[in-house]
């Protein structure tokens, strides 16, 4: 038997010792890993499955689960319970890795949003970095330097749409810690949330689109502070090598710990002849042992490998102050489908450009409360197109 594996982001060399170390323990069966560039993946691997012709086991972004129905195999009993899985595994894989109450994929990484600050920026502030969504709208002013009318740095990357990389996550962040429902979100809660992210940018003016866009921003030290999934800090490195960063924990609204989770998982083909032999794979590749050799593969290649999925892993990251911040969230993080840069031209960038629109309409003059109805007759729209039930 030879699976056929489609990842994304990481080279054949990171797996290559695992999968021969699989190969040998299972006599019968070969694997052929292909990285695949992120350019039309999902609409690539979806005519491949549907074709027959696709791989059996591939990588793909939790929140497609919805768009991919059709292509992605539920996971035996046999596998892991649905109750092992969720023992194992943070809260958001189970919400997302779904179809009718089943799961339908094994995440081998976790990542979400941090909130990165620049060290010396704070600490000539005499400022701790904020837990609260008030003391980081205090902080953001408070280090901003404005010449004139001019924003020489913000304080803060966030408030509109245009150089805000990750504006979709964060504001998907700000509507669950609210209270909003984002199926639903004609509603004061979203309303209010939209009110909260643009005043940043509009009436508080810690960042401007006349700056680069948030990570760049942040590793020129252009901006103090910009929240980020965790890969964009081999990004700051790359750009900066020598600036010295911190991140924290995402900020809270209130007393609930939401946070928000983003994250690729591997899956199954619906059409594969091997289900049985790649959910192997799948269920050796989640082990402990396995995440922990593939995280030092990769730590060989960058700063730090791709977060651990399992729960009983994080105590190992707990000393890396780059790491660990997304694992205290971890175990409070939500996600839904404002997730950025998946590149799906689905669900997640259709939904992503309402809000887009949103946001530069409420910048333009319009209120919150103006640009509601066209969000939720988009949001209707979208999750309809792809059979999401609300």
């Amino acid at each position: 038997t030879t699976l056929t594996y489609w990842g994304l982001w990481e080279p054949n060399t990171v797996f290559d010792e695992v999968l021969v170390e699989f190969q040998t323990q299972n006599p019968g069966i070969k694997i052929n890993y292909i990285k695949q560039s992120h350019q039309d993946y999902r609409e690539r691997l979806q005519t491949a499955v549907a074709s027959g012709n696709g791989p059996d086991l591939f990588r793909y972004h939790m929140t497609w689960s919805s768009m991919m129905k059709e292509e992605l195999a539920p996971m035996p009993q046999s596998v892991m319970s649905a109750a092992e899985y969720k023992d194992t595994f943070y809260p958001s894989a189970a919400q997302m890795l779904n179809v009718n109450g089943q799961i339908v994929g094994m995440p081998l990484m976790y990542d979400g949003l941090a909130l990165y600050y620049n060290k010396a920026i704070l600490k000539a502030a005499n400022a701790e970095p904020p837990t609260t969504w008030a003391e980081l709208k205090t902080l953001a002013s408070r280090l901003a330097v404005r010449n004139g009318t001019e924003l020489e740095r913000g304080g803060l990357a966030i408030g509109n749409a245009s150089n805000v990389e990750h504006f979709s996550d964060i504001l998907g962040l700000l509507m669950l810690q609210n209270g909003a429902d984002l199926a639903n979100p004609n509603s004061n809660e979203t309303r209010d949330a939209l009110t909260f992210y643009t005043n940043f940018a509009k009436q508080d003016q810690v960042w401007s689109d006349k700056l680069p866009s948030s990570t760049v921003a942040f590793a020129r030290e252009d901006v103090a502070m910009m929240m980020a999934p965790s890969w964009r800090a081999h990004e700051v490195k790359s750009i900066n090598p020598d600036l010295d960063f911190g991140i924290a924990p995402t900020p809270k609204l209130g007393d609930d710990k939401i946070a928000w989770a983003s994250f690729w998982a591997e899956g199954v083909s619906s059409k594969s002849p091997n289900k049985e032999a790649a959910w192997k794979l799948l269920k050796y590749l989640s082990s402990r042992e396995v995440q922990q050799k593939l995280y030092n593969s990769q730590s060989q290649q960058r700063a730090f490998g791709e977060i651990y999925s399992r729960r009983d892993l994080a105590d190992q990251l707990a000393g890396d102050p780059l790491v660990s911040p997304f694992l205290v969230d971890a175990p409070d993080a939500e996600s839904w489908y404002l997730a950025s840069f998946t590149h799906d031209n689905g669900i997640n960038d259709l939904l992503i450009k309402y809000y887009e629109d949103a946001i530069n309409a409420i910048l333009d003059g319009s209120t919150a409360t103006d640009v509601l109805p066209t969000i939720e007759s988009g949001t209707n729209q979208v999750l309809r197109q792809y059979g999401v039930t609300k």
